[in-house]
């Protein structure tokens, strides 16, 4: 745990690779919104936190996270009328992990080298690997894939302001960058169901940092 806490992103920095192998495709339309009207909204339908890392408490991120109707559901009739506990959370994190559809969004408030960035998301690609999560021939395909699939961050990497954005559908998987300004950096397209799974699964991971300060939101005067 000390050797994940010590990482910059964390293990979400293995999300934003999920889709760089398999087919991935230019991706068409709006771009994936924690707003959008086929998600839920109100109590027990958003989830969000400030990342932040080291003793002096470096801002890195805001993290949202929307779930559907059907996640919804099953999230205020385990939540409504209690307080969170361990066991709590594990049944919480599952279904956040199974929704059909939602929507992740990452904003970072620093810049990140792109280097540095891919050297963490290879520590995580091992750690994911490690928890079952991944196969040993996608950490490998992923890895290797990794610089050609962020090309074009290699020379500004991630500045403050990004957003990092995650479509997650039934079947398929949309990951998007887009600059402060609006640019959009990188939008790919992904049909393949582990790779849409790895996504929440990694945010919500018994270990993850992001599980618990996501999952203690959902009853904190959701919106």
């Amino acid at each position: 745990m000390a050797k994940r806490k010590s990482r910059f992103l964390s293990t979400a920095s293995l999300l934003a690779l999920a889709s760089c192998w398999g087919g991935a495709a230019l991706a068409e339309g709006a771009l994936p919104s924690v707003q959008a009207g086929e998600l839920a909204q109100g109590p027990y339908a958003y989830m969000h936190m400030l990342f932040q890392k080291t003793i002096l408490r470096i801002n890195v991120a805001t993290i949202e996270v929307r779930v559907d109707k059907p996640a919804q559901a099953r999230l205020a009739s385990l939540a409504q009328g209690q307080k969170y506990s361990d066991a709590l959370a594990q049944q919480l994190a599952g279904v956040v992990i199974g929704a059909q559809r939602a929507v992740v969004e990452m904003k970072f408030k620093r810049d990140v080298g792109l280097k540095r960035w891919i050297g963490v998301v290879r520590d995580n690609l091992e750690e994911a690997r490690e928890a079952g999560l991944i196969s040993p021939d996608l950490e490998r395909r992923v890895g290797q894939g990794l610089p050609q699939w962020f090309s074009p961050l290699q020379e500004r990497g991630y500045l403050k302001g990004d957003r990092l954005i995650y479509g997650v559908e039934p079947d398929s998987l949309r990951t998007v960058v887009v600059s402060a300004g609006g640019q959009v950096l990188v939008d790919r397209f992904e049909k393949e169901q582990g790779t849409r799974r790895v996504v929440l699964a990694s945010y919500f991971a018994p270990g993850s940092e992001f599980r618990e300060p996501l999952l203690k939101s959902l009853f904190q005067g959701n919106r």
